[in-house]
């Protein structure tokens, strides 16, 4: 479920980035913001939620993918 934040001509969404920027039509979007985790910098789960590098680049290619169509 995506948090929205509409601001005159601009939409401001709160959301997983694979799964919602899927969503949109290609060349929609403007501008992309965003804070991926770092990978093992952190103690917590989001941060360590990948099996190993290769994993979590996959995922990071996945979304950078995404970003650009």
């Amino acid at each position: 479920m995506a948090n929205t934040v509409k601001i005159s001509s601009c939409e401001l969404i709160n959301a997983d980035c694979l799964e919602f920027i899927q969503t949109l039509p290609e060349n929609s979007v403007d501008l992309i913001v965003t804070d991926p985790p770092y990978f093992k910098v952190k103690p917590e789960g989001w941060d360590n939620q990948w099996e190993g590098d290769d994993d979590y680049l996959k995922w990071l290619d996945q979304c950078l993918a995404q970003f650009w169509r």
